[in-house]
């Protein structure tokens, strides 16, 4: 297969920001731009929907509302990173990857984030890698719990920690 690893990885991370550009500006219509257009029936699972969005039908109405669809998001930023990607075939690849959005919804009166894992499938066109299956996976609650548990250290535990470790005896 053509694509050295690396050059796959350098390719799939410059759509990965093109997205993460597109979740930041809030016109989420524009991802449809990202998506393989040519492929019949896209797959799509957010992790706040039940099951998957299948065909263009479904995913259109999900990245781009009709008009009058009420408003859940005010603002969503989103940050992909351990990014890993590897080739399928010539023209497919499959990438693993963490995605961290932080946002505020309307009827929620702070903002709040997560961080979730992604695997997506894409296919090599003239212009760039497409997305043709995407999906969120959150984590169980147990080991959700434990990550906010680490992320709530003090930053100067670590030192504590270290010198309590050094004491003889």
């Amino acid at each position: 297969m053509s694509d050295s690893s690396d050059s796959l990885l350098t390719q799939i991370t410059a759509l990965l920001r093109e997205t993460e550009e597109i979740w930041d500006s809030q016109d989420t219509a524009r991802l449809k731009e990202l998506w393989d257009s040519d492929d019949n029936t896209p797959y799509y699972l957010a992790g706040e929907q039940e099951d998957w969005f299948v065909g263009w039908d479904k995913l259109n109405h999900y990245l781009d509302p009709p008009p009058g669809t009420p408003e859940v998001t005010q603002a969503i930023r989103v940050r992909f990173y351990n990014i890993r990607a590897r080739l399928l075939a010539p023209d497919l690849a499959f990438a693993a990857y963490w995605m961290r959005t932080d946002m505020k919804l309307v009827f929620s009166a702070k903002p709040f984030g997560s961080d979730n894992r992604v695997a997506s499938v894409f296919r090599k066109r003239a212009e760039g890698w497409r997305y043709v299956c995407y999906a969120e996976a959150f984590q169980t609650p147990n080991m959700y719990i434990q990550k906010l548990y680490e992320k709530n250290i003090s930053p100067e535990y670590q030192e504590f920690f270290d010198q309590v470790m050094k004491k003889p005896g």
